[in-house]
């Protein structure tokens, strides 16, 4: 529809352009020798002009826009000169034919060979030259209205991808919050599970410490449980402290309330308890999740058998070049039904390990527990260069 308006407007304005030309052409044949309006002026005027017309519009249609090349220039020139030939011979049949035939004459006009030619010639090549500016002109208007639509086009794709990177900041936006969002209830998550495995663990220690104190009452002096209870008194003042609220906590201070919980133990059971403990480099500038060594040194105790000196209680630790290895074997116990209901409350390793995965990266701990024909055989360690 666009290209049909202007198509339309385009044969308008050629008519009108054309229209108004002949007239002043004409107005100016008929000033300068004086010639009265008839219909034999009129008809010599619109028969010249139909050559004219003819001649622009052949080479402004039709050779110009197909010939116009350097490459073609064998062709355009040899046109040119076809198509003025042809004016000039038109030009000639309408002086000396066409008007005698229709009895068209002009009063003083008699028209002479040599000049009706030689004006044809001067004629012809200035609506060659109109043609000429006419295709010129016509190819910069395309050429401006081609590089407008290109422009055009390219401020739609800008525009567009503009609108594509306002859209993407807003979604990564949205993502980045979820994320955000998702992270501090997956912390508050691990928080709360940390929070309820201590609830677990303590009382689990402090069941089973009773448990030893009831039974050093009920076989030893008075004197020797008061010591016991202030031992207990420290051990449970450690257990207790706002440390413990923490992710993370001295190894020294778990070494030591393992210590203290094996001397105890000792003591309550007396020859009957036998436990080789070793101990190698400095604990005191690295960290640990609290309550985790006591919880496997409870478990050996309390599911296997101490009373053979041939097979204590084995406690290996150390820590040297940031690698902290805490190693625990015992006798299995032949009845483990015997085992059933004294202290057992469900918690024990899967609860270390779910403690240690809430803290520690993938790959900075191991804890592996290896059921051995005679043993068992527990392995905690902690890579703090992977921490």
């Amino acid at each position: 529809m666009f290209q049909r308006i202007i198509s339309n407007k385009l044969v308008f304005y050629h008519v009108v352009t054309w229209t108004i030309y002949t007239l002043y052409f004409s107005s100016l044949i008929k000033y300068f020798y004086s010639i009265p309006m008839s219909i034999s002026f009129i008809g010599q005027t619109l028969l010249h002009k139909l050559g004219d017309i003819l001649l622009f519009y052949a080479n402004a249609f039709w050779i110009l826009p197909k010939y116009f090349s350097l490459k073609k220039l064998y062709i355009l020139i040899p046109l040119f000169g076809i198509v003025g030939l042809c004016y000039v011979v038109y030009g000639y049949i309408i002086e000396f034919h066409v008007f005698d035939f229709l009895n068209i004459t002009i009063p003083n006009d008699i028209p002479v060979r040599s000049q009706v030619i030689s004006q044809a010639i001067s004629q012809g090549s200035n609506y060659i030259i109109f043609a000429l500016g006419y295709y010129f002109s016509q190819k910069v208007f395309q050429q401006q209205r081609e590089i407008a639509l290109r422009d055009l086009k390219i401020a739609n794709q800008n525009t567009n991808l503009a609108n594509q990177k306002i859209d993407i900041i807003r979604k990564d936006k949205k993502l980045s919050e979820e994320r955000e969002k998702n992270a501090i209830l997956a912390k508050e998550k691990a928080q709360a599970e940390m929070a309820f495995l201590r609830a677990q663990i303590n009382p689990h220690f402090l069941f089973n410490t009773l448990n030893l104190i009831y039974g050093k009452i009920l076989t030893s002096s008075k004197h020797i449980a008061g010591d016991i209870i202030l031992e207990f008194s420290a051990m449970m003042q450690y257990a207790t402290s706002t440390k413990m609220q923490e992710d993370t906590v001295d190894v020294s201070g778990e070494i030591d309330f393992v210590k203290r919980y094996l001397k105890m133990f000792k003591e309550r059971n007396q020859h009957n308890a036998h436990i080789d403990y070793e101990e190698d480099g400095y604990m005191g500038s690295h960290r640990v999740v609290p309550m985790v060594l006591i919880t496997i040194i409870e478990n050996a105790l309390k599911h296997g058998l101490v009373d053979d000196a041939n097979h204590p209680l084995v406690v290996r630790v150390s820590l040297i070049d940031d690698y902290f290895v805490f190693m625990v074997s015992n006798l299995k116990n032949p009845k483990p039904d015997n085992i059933k209901g004294k202290g057992n409350t469900g918690v024990g390793i899967v609860n270390i390990i779910k403690r240690l995965n809430a803290v520690y990266k993938k790959g900075g701990f191991t804890l592996e527990s290896e059921n051995l024909k005679d043993d068992y055989l527990v392995t905690f360690t902690l890579n703090y260069k992977l921490i």
